[in-house]
């Protein structure tokens, strides 16, 4: 052998070890998880998000990052909304208490004057950004584990720069268990069956930013617009303020008075005209696409045999959350999501509630055929909404038809699957 062959391996071994020891070998390598974590612990996702762009830009087919991006997204989005309804002082403390309304946003002391339009552009960029989430989380192929420590998570709700917030905490409240003790770790390993289901609540708010978006609400919000945020600007001026002093808060004299009269005047005022009429039949799309997704992500949890940290557990398995989750209720589950779809699609009418509903005396019961209102329609072809006239069943009758009718007992053997527990439950399983 000539010496310079002798050589020319001696440099191509250095070469090969050195590209093994800089990075050639995934071994000792600091996961994508491990290398989030510190962004999310500082409620840097902006950061967090310009780490992973690096990352796929690199390695486009890298599952792990495509999947943290996704969830830094979902995050990134509900932070800022969070911010923008600080910036405005949104949430009474009574309202609160309303479901829809149940957000942890601290009370903002100097809240900035906030029309209409505003309000409307807050919901828009918020549906946008879930979008963009959901899209990215589509991209994800391939056997993936994200693992993430929810109990480390850190929001900031509002815009100082600087978290408040435990994501964990915020989820205790929004789902009414309130302010329970610090839990110190939460570990999941997200995985394929996850993504699915995350992405499947992408499509839930979005159902509900479209269903909020294609009426509007001015004269509601022109007139009772403090229940919600102090320095509402009305469409057009007023002659003199509503209130003595600005703004009302429960604790000021005849606060809650006041807020009662407001509700009133709200429930008098929910009689929309259409805006965006586009926009409900998209909302029962992003619905149909949920029921979708959530079925998927069940059929991969159902077929998973490892048992590793599972945020959604199939009855082989052991959950983070220590609930157990049987066959009984999966099937019952996909019971929800099939009476659900026949909803959406029309097969199945809701009861026209005149024609059985007894308030007073007597329930008649419901057949299996009869007249019903036809949700499809109702998404499909949007009219004037008036809650009013919805509930006395005026409202309801251009959507009235003959038809197999989704009947209570069905919900009621449901119900009593998930042991008086459906609700929550369903906010679970999505």
């Amino acid at each position: 052998m000539s010496r310079i062959d002798h050589w020319s391996k001696r440099v191509l071994f250095s070469l090969v070890t050195f590209w093994l020891m800089a990075g050639g070998s995934n071994a000792g390598a600091e996961s994508v998880s491990e290398s989030v974590a510190p962004f999310l612990q500082r409620g840097q996702f902006a950061e967090a998000e310009k780490f992973l762009q690096q990352q796929l830009t690199a390695k486009p087919d890298d599952a792990e990052a495509r999947f943290a991006s996704g969830v830094v997204r979902v995050l990134a989005a509900i932070e800022r909304l969070a911010q923008d309804q600080y910036r405005f002082g949104a949430l009474s403390e009574t309202f609160r208490n309303v479901p829809v309304f149940r957000l942890p946003i601290p009370s903002n002391p100097a809240p900035e004057p906030v029309t209409y339009p505003q309000v409307r552009q807050v919901l828009t960029d918020f549906q946008t950004r879930l979008s963009e989430a959901e899209a990215e989380l589509a991209k994800v192929t391939g056997d993936v584990k994200l693992r993430l420590d929810l109990a480390t998570i850190r929001l900031d709700l509002t815009g100082s720069g600087e978290p408040q917030a435990s994501f964990l905490g915020l989820l205790a409240i929004v789902n009414r268990r309130g302010a329970a003790a610090p839990v110190q770790t939460m570990q999941v390993a997200f995985d394929n069956g996850d993504v699915l289901w995350l992405r499947g609540y992408c499509h839930f708010l979005m159902a509900f930013c479209d269903g909020v978006l294609a009426y509007d609400h001015q004269r509601m919000f022109d007139f009772t617009g403090q229940l919600i945020y102090p320095r509402h600007v009305p469409s057009e001026p007023v002659a003199a303020s509503l209130n003595a002093s600005q703004p009302a808060s429960p604790d000021q004299p005849r606060g809650f008075e006041r807020e009662i009269l407001d509700v009133v005047a709200a429930i008098h005022l929910m009689n929309f005209s259409l805006r965006e009429p586009g926009r409900m039949e998209s909302a029962r799309q992003h619905l149909l696409e949920m029921i979708r997704t959530s079925r998927q992500s069940w059929a991969l949890i159902q077929n998973e045999t490892d048992d590793d940290a599972e945020w959604l557990p199939n009855p082989k398995q052991t959950g983070v959350l220590r609930i157990p989750v049987t066959s009984e209720l999966i099937d019952g589950w996909h019971g929800v999501l099939a009476e659900m779809e026949g909803l959406l699609e029309g097969r199945l009418l809701v009861p026209f509630w005149r024609d059985y509903q007894r308030f007073f005396g007597v329930r008649t019961g419901v057949p299996t055929v009869g007249r019903g209102v036809n949700l499809k329609r109702f998404f499909s072809e949007p009219r004037q909404f008036d809650l009013i006239l919805m509930i006395q069943g005026s409202g309801a009758l251009p959507y009235v038809e003959e038809g197999p009718l989704s009947r209570p007992e069905t919900w009621t053997n449901l119900q009593r699957t998930f042991g008086g527990q459906f609700f929550g439950f369903a906010v679970w399983f999505n």
